[in-house]
């Protein structure tokens, strides 16, 4: 009888093995599996290239908000800015102003000081000197800020609605001055939120790799024979129109670019001051009465920034003045 029960216990201790290496086997083959899933998981990353992003800009009198722009950008995910300094000989640089906390990130040019025209010739410059290192350029002056809704700007960019376009163009939006006539140090965006005017003005992003692009103001020079443009949904807009206004139809619903134009009263008028030379050169004087209609198309009329924009300018705005009592 104990002859038997040792046998019989022989036997169940070799089948509890055996189904422990059953156990051991299943358990190796799920982890291989898991293995394999994360190693495809890595191969899929190393071939989905990411999106390499720079933008161009240019600054003239732009020192108080270098900072806030530049860091704005490289949150959003820009992988290098390009600064074309176009302030006045002798007065304070850019690139004094930035200080060196992003050179690795910003490449300031400063040969382009005083000259009239200067944008579209900085812009082309920076296209083509880097157009086979980047996928996309945002081409923004520095009072012009891109928000993407609810996506972040790679992932945007790397939508496949966008993989037939050359360009991409996005309305302006403009923000009200909040009723303030002297600058104060706050970031824009505290400064100024609240109420937006929508604009038909666009700005557009460039996609890399184009041979002999040549950059406009406000958006490329190009066939369309050759070039697709999208709005901001990756919609093909077939407009032959190369001017800034070439989209009648207002779409913020994916991105739009606030455009801090006016800012206070006090910011509005010094950038008056400075100069749209790239514009309008000697012809400066006949561009301001649109400004200033343009300025309270936006903004209220008030008495404070009526007397301070008659102060600084040496003008009578009694045309608006009647406006406040009507």
């Amino acid at each position: 009888m104990l002859f038997e029960y040792n046998k019989f216990k022989n036997f169940m201790e070799k089948k509890n093995m055996a189904f422990q290496k059953v156990y051991i086997f299943i358990f190796e083959i799920f982890i291989c599996s898991l293995m394999i899933d994360y190693q495809n998981l890595e191969i899929i990353k190393l071939f989905k290239k990411e999106v390499k992003i720079s933008l161009c800009t240019m600054g003239r009198k732009e020192n108080l908000y270098v900072k806030e722009f530049v860091e704005y950008y490289i949150k959003l995910g820009i992988d290098h800015i390009f600064i074309y300094d176009d302030n006045e000989q002798n007065t304070e640089k850019i690139s004094d102003a930035l200080g060196s906390k992003y050179k690795n990130k910003v490449t300031i040019y400063e040969n382009i000081k005083d000259k009239i025209n200067s944008q579209p010739e900085a812009f082309t410059n920076c296209y083509h000197n880097n157009f086979n290192k980047y996928d996309w350029f945002l081409m923004l002056d520095m009072d012009e800020y891109l928000y993407i809704v609810n996506n972040t700007l790679k992932n945007y960019l790397s939508n496949k609605i966008f993989n037939k376009c050359d360009f991409i163009k996005f309305h302006w939006v403009i923000p009200n001055d909040n009723n303030l006539v002297n600058y104060d140090p706050r970031p824009l965006f505290k400064r100024f939120r609240g109420h937006y005017t929508k604009s038909k003005i666009i700005k557009s992003i460039i996609r890399g790799n184009i041979q002999g692009l040549k950059y406009w103001v406000h958006s490329p020079i190009f066939s369309p024979k050759k070039n697709t443009s999208c709005n901001n949904e990756g919609k093909i807009i077939f407009n032959k129109k190369i001017n800034f206004e070439g989209l009648n139809q207002i779409n913020i619903k994916n991105a739009y670019i606030i455009h801090y134009r006016f800012k206070s009263t006090e910011e509005f008028i010094n950038k008056y001051k400075r100069g749209y030379r790239n514009w309008f050169g000697k012809k400066l004087n006949n561009f301001l009465k649109r400004t200033i209609n343009d300025f309270f198309s936006v903004n209220k009329i008030t008495i404070k920034k009526i007397n301070y924009i008659e102060k600084e300018l040496n003008l009578n705005l009694s045309e608006y003045r009647k406006k406040i009592n009507k």
